[in-house]
């Protein structure tokens, strides 16, 4: 018995590394990177293409389109939050949406030495003095969401890492992504890994939630774009608990 192939196309651009990437239930089987420097309106449509005339697909093969829906940059994610809906809508696939700090995170895990239990923190620079924070656990070569992502100032983001590292002793602590960098003089002698949200870890995210029917309205989708409440404790106030 013969089954159709569970085709997804996942966008990112969220980052000035952006991409498209093209699944095959499940796995990875194409990935077509952009070149630097945010021009993904120019750029990330052609690559989706590209990608899939290379595979001798058919817009109606796509079972879903996802995209990083940020946070990150505020034109890089309009741009593919406008591309994945309107690809979504005109190939009747369903629509998934990703943030990117997890597909940062699942970025380390699938290229990275990460084993189940470790800790993936993960900061974005948002400029204006504040960082994108999110916190994840690798659960069987998938990240787990510990808290809702973030924008807090770098200092915030050293002192809950030493909280972290504080309250969980035993557990591998991973730094990842630009915000550690950008601020060298707040997270200086640490070991961090400047890391790039990969379009395939967009796509393996996403077909997880594919098939928990985990779908975003094409109709109402929006960017996130996150700024720092003031009154908020984001360790204590944004914990995410159970499985």
């Amino acid at each position: 018995m013969t089954t159709t192939p569970r085709w997804l196309l996942a966008l990112e651009s969220s980052t000035a590394h952006g991409g498209a990437a093209l699944l095959r239930d499940g796995e990875v089987v194409a990935v077509e990177r952009l070149s630097e420097g945010l021009r993904h309106g120019r750029e990330l449509l052609p690559a989706a293409a590209g990608l899939t005339r290379a595979q001798g697909i058919r817009p109606a093969d796509l079972a879903a389109v996802a995209v990083s829906m940020g946070p990150g940059s505020y034109t890089g994610i309009r741009v593919g939050v406008m591309a994945a809906k309107a690809l979504a809508f005109s190939c009747g696939a369903k629509l998934i949406a990703v943030s990117s700090l997890a597909a940062l995170a699942q970025s380390f895990v699938l290229s990275r030495d990460s084993r189940p239990g470790d800790i993936i923190f993960t900061l974005q620079d948002a400029r204006r003095d504040e960082v994108y924070a999110g916190l994840y656990e690798n659960v069987g070569g998938m990240v787990r969401p510990c808290t809702a992502d973030a924008a807090i100032t770098p200092e915030e983001a050293a002192g809950y890492l030493r909280d972290l590292r504080a309250e969980h002793p035993d557990a591998a602590v991973h730094l990842v992504g630009s915000g550690f960098s950008t601020y060298f003089d707040v997270f200086r002698e640490l070991t961090v890994v400047p890391g790039r949200v990969d379009p395939g870890a967009v796509g393996v995210l996403a077909d997880r939630q594919f098939l928990r029917e985990e779908y975003a309205d094409p109709m109402t989708l929006q960017p996130v774009y996150l700024r720092r409440n003031e009154g908020a404790d984001w360790w204590h106030d944004h914990l995410i608990t159970g499985s």
